[in-house]
């Protein structure tokens, strides 16, 4: 949070207007190498094949088909940490920062730190997991991943999620044929 206020020289940082635009990249020399090394345990940025252990390893943790993860990151991040949506989803799995508040201590028994790519990649498996806990069906598990588990609860899978939840389904097929 700091390189962000710093870099995007935030007068207030818990002001921030619409539409306003901020750099979340890395800063890069010395001081910011020590920064980073403090803050992120992967350095770097964190994409592609490295992503893909990361999400196969975290996958493994909970107990989850690795395809099933996988298709999750690619449609959400494209296997990508540096991606932040819209919304403020962060990472390769695009993880919340009000649903890591929760789910860290609740699902991994401790803070979660959305922006280190292993911690991201187990909190969004972690929340599969406990999705398909809930609902012991993989759809609503993806459509409580998307709309949330109450909505789901209360309506299944929303017609405006539906795409989320076959395009995801159908990656998940496709990365398991090819395994």
């Amino acid at each position: 949070m700091d390189t962000i206020v710093r870099a995007n020289q935030l007068a207030d940082p818990n002001r921030i207007r619409a539409g306003q635009t901020l750099d979340l990249s890395r800063p890069t020399g010395p001081v910011a190498i020590a920064q980073s090394a403090a803050a992120a345990p992967v350095a770097g940025p964190v994409r592609g094949e490295a992503a893909k252990r990361l999400l196969v390893a975290a996958a493994g943790e909970q107990g989850l088909n690795p395809s099933f993860v996988l298709a999750v990151s690619l449609w959400e991040s494209g296997y990508n940490q540096g991606r932040v949506s819209s919304a403020g989803a962060v990472g390769l799995m695009q993880v919340l920062p009000k649903t890591a508040e929760w789910a860290g201590p609740g699902l991994l028994g401790r803070r979660a730190d959305i922006n280190d790519p292993a911690d991201n990649a187990r909190l969004g498996a972690a929340l599969l997991r406990y999705y398909l806990d809930q609902f012991q069906d993989p759809k609503l598990a993806l459509a409580a991943y998307y709309q949330g588990p109450a909505a789901t609860r209360a309506k299944g899978v929303f017609p405006s999620s539906r795409q989320y939840v076959d395009g995801i389904w159908s990656l998940r097929n496709s990365l398991q044929a090819s395994t």
